[in-house]
């Protein structure tokens, strides 16, 4: 029998005669009930037992050793076993093949060594039976009350569909990237035949219009998958619909809140017009920049066109999402010496149900919040400086 502390809680691992595990939660004691306030309808034990019973992503407890000492329900399934007692004992050596098994272990020995956590990895899982999965993983240190650390503790969320999605892509254009450059081959071959032979320049001048077309129709299917804004680095309008899609799928699977904002660089054109399209182009790569400070890498970032941009954004708290740019531009505009201020109006829409599925739609909500912002800022500006025009008016900024 052995007893640990973990969120508040004591648990107690005790394993019985026909090999399953109970978990004993006792709930700490609070030292005397506040006068007037009623008895809770609960108890730390029922909270835990549904945390780890219901969590759709998976949640797991390691000893030193690297060997389970607790999972949740949902890696019960994903491991095949038959309930979270079966788990106890093992290891990653146990389940996964030594590639992904080898890796995990030197993870978790570096976080029980240096007790620094391990946060958003992208990790491949390798199978015994030759299967690839993909998980984001956050590790971190299990310690009890006085700081001592007991083993680790993680969770993980299945990405393989993003993960294959985003494969997929890669080798659709790989694969028009050969075509292009195999058409370009034969166009090559066809000039030199061309100036070989003029009495069959005609035929080869129809084949070479032919070529020409499939190579045009070749370049523009390739334009279209093409993920990334060339400027920003960011992804494009189709990018972003393509894996936000996704991910909205993914959350109202999970029940997972999430954000869409919309948000537009003011006063572009006036800076273009003013200082000129290079600097406007900076400023659109500053905006780029400012915007990867302010999110995680799994997070989705784009540049729709022009001068406006969309994020998809792994939580709901809208307030906390504009407090957070405004806080980084703030930064942004006490460190720059350029002639102008960037500044931004956006409007976001926060999504707690699976009801919200259509990723257009999301944006054009966002899009008419981020107007209205937009509307009531120089209606306000008007009314305390009526006769001001400046380049650096904002919005968030």
């Amino acid at each position: 029998m052995v007893t640990r502390s973990y969120f508040g809680v004591r648990v107690t691992f005790v394993e019985s005669s026909i090999s399953d595990t109970i978990i004993s939660l006792a709930k700490k004691s609070q030292g005397g009930r506040v006068a007037g306030v009623a008895a809770p309808q609960h108890t730390n034990a029922d909270l835990v037992r549904a945390f780890f019973e219901h969590i759709p992503a998976g949640v797991y407890f390691k000893d030193l050793d690297s060997r389970f000492v607790g999972i949740s329900r949902s890696l019960v399934d994903r491991f095949g076993l038959g309930s979270p007692g079966d788990a106890l004992g093992k290891t990653d050596f146990d389940i996964f093949s030594e590639e992904h098994a080898k890796q995990a272990f030197d993870d978790e020995q570096e976080i029980i060594r240096s007790g620094r956590p391990i946060v958003n990895k992208e990790e491949k899982e390798t199978w015994p039976d030759g299967r690839e999965t993909w998980v984001l993983t956050t590790k971190l240190p299990w310690t009890d009350a006085s700081g001592l650390i007991l083993g680790t503790m993680g969770i993980s969320q299945d990405i393989t569909e993003r993960k294959r999605a985003e494969q997929e892509l890669r080798l659709y254009k790989e694969r028009l990237e050969s075509l292009v450059a195999q058409r370009t081959a034969e166009l090559v071959r066809v000039n030199v035949q061309l100036e070989g032979d003029i009495a069959a320049r005609k035929l080869a001048e129809g084949a070479l219009a032919e070529k020409a077309e499939e190579l045009a129709r070749s370049n523009q299917i390739l334009e279209n998958i093409s993920l990334t804004d060339d400027l920003t680095g960011l992804y494009n309008r189709k990018g972003f619909l393509a894996l936000a899609a996704h991910r909205v799928k993914l959350a109202n699977r999970n029940q997972e809140p999430f954000s869409i904002a919309f948000i537009d660089l003011d006063h572009l054109k006036e800076i273009n017009d003013t200082f000129g399209h290079l600097e406007g182009d900076r400023a659109l790569r500053d905006t780029s920049n400012l915007l990867r400070e302010c999110f995680r890498e799994s997070d989705i970032i784009a540049r729709l066109g022009g001068d406006e941009f969309a994020i998809f954004i792994a939580e709901a708290d809208q307030g906390q999402i504009a407090s957070r740019i405004q806080e980084r531009l703030s930064a942004h505009q006490l460190n720059s010496e350029l002639g102008y201020r960037l500044s931004f109006s956006m409007g976001v829409v926060g999504c707690s149900n699976s009801q919200a599925d259509d990723v257009e739609g999301l944006l054009r909500q966002a899009d008419v919040l981020m107007y209205q912002q937009k509307r009531k800022t120089r209606s306000a500006r008007r009314r305390e400086q009526p006769k001001a025009k400046t380049v650096d008016s904002h919005r968030a900024g």
